[in-house]
């Protein structure tokens, strides 16, 4: 039989399943779900759905992620849920490190302690709840302050240095590619994780050879864009969070992909087209309309 397509929801897609008008509409969708897809959660799925302030809403969503792992036929490799961007990461690099020849397919990012998290039917407690937001707030300064701090140099060059600004993502990728940016970004990323140093052959091999780590790359670009580069005269179309830019890296891991977010889907179709990655980003309306629940 041919293998289901897997569908991933952004947290933002799982509250509007959850805020259906009706449990009737909700039980309607989700049958449907069973029949058409394979559903492939994030571990940000999860951790945004434990950071709910009330326990009730926490509950419902957890439920909805609990029905949403068991819906669908099974695919060979059975994944529910995929670890986070860090592991995901870092596993890449193991494996492309291993000596034998890489395939990034064959490398195993499943997280089966948060499917099994997902599978009890007790909720998760308030302090756990207040200690994962706390760990989100910290995260977004972070990451905040990472593209401040990254600004005089790019106002050094379009503003100073009488450059144009980029007219869309795609200028900046190609010109931070050409000026050697992008390359010196993936490096450092890289060296990081693998602990030793690496040069310009071997970061150009991984990134050709690992979509979840180009797409990580043009969404880190894409985030430039939107904070650093783009002409003042354009709207800000590609702002997404930190965990929204890292979950990037689980694009090559569906075939569609869905939002409520417009500044993380407009981000993520730049990162699919520019990487060449086929899925597709739909927002949840469009989602939504394509099922007839009459």
């Amino acid at each position: 039989m041919e293998e289901p397509p897997i569908l991933t929801f952004d947290t933002s897609a799982i509250n509007r399943l959850v805020d259906e008008k009706d449990a009737t509409d909700l039980d309607a969708l989700i049958a449907r779900l069973r029949s058409g897809f394979f559903v492939r959660l994030t571990f940000t799925n999860v951790e945004e759905a434990v950071a709910n302030t009330c326990g009730e809403r926490r509950r419902k969503v957890l439920d909805v992620c609990r029905r949403l792992v068991s819906s669908g036929g099974r695919l060979a490799e059975g994944i529910h849920c995929i670890d986070p961007t860090g592991e995901i990461i870092r596993k890449m690099v193991a494996g492309f490190e291993g000596g034998a020849p890489f395939d990034w397919q064959g490398v195993d990012v499943g997280f089966p302690e948060a499917e099994q998290e997902i599978a009890r039917q007790e909720n998760f407690p308030d302090n756990l709840a207040k200690v994962v937001r706390e760990e989100a707030r910290t995260y977004d300064k972070t990451f905040d302050k990472v593209y401040a701090d990254a600004r005089p140099n790019f106002d050094k060059v379009f503003v100073a240095g009488g450059k144009d600004r980029p007219a869309n993502v795609y200028q900046l990728v190609s010109g931070l590619q050409k000026g050697g940016q992008f390359w010196t970004m993936a490096r450092n990323l890289y060296e990081r994780v693998a602990e030793r140093p690496a040069d310009d052959a071997t970061i150009r091999k991984f990134v050709a050879e690992c979509p979840p780590f180009l797409a990580l790359m043009i969404a880190l670009c894409a985030a430039h864009y939107d904070r650093n580069a783009r002409p003042p005269s354009a709207p800000r179309s590609h702002r997404a969070g930190w965990a929204d830019t890292l979950m990037a890296v689980c694009l090559p891991y569906c075939n569609q992909f869905v939002t409520d977010d417009r500044g993380q889907m407009s981000c993520y179709k730049e990162v699919v087209s520019l990487g060449g990655l086929d899925v597709t980003v739909r927002s949840y309306e469009e989602f939504r309309s394509s099922f007839c629940l009459a």
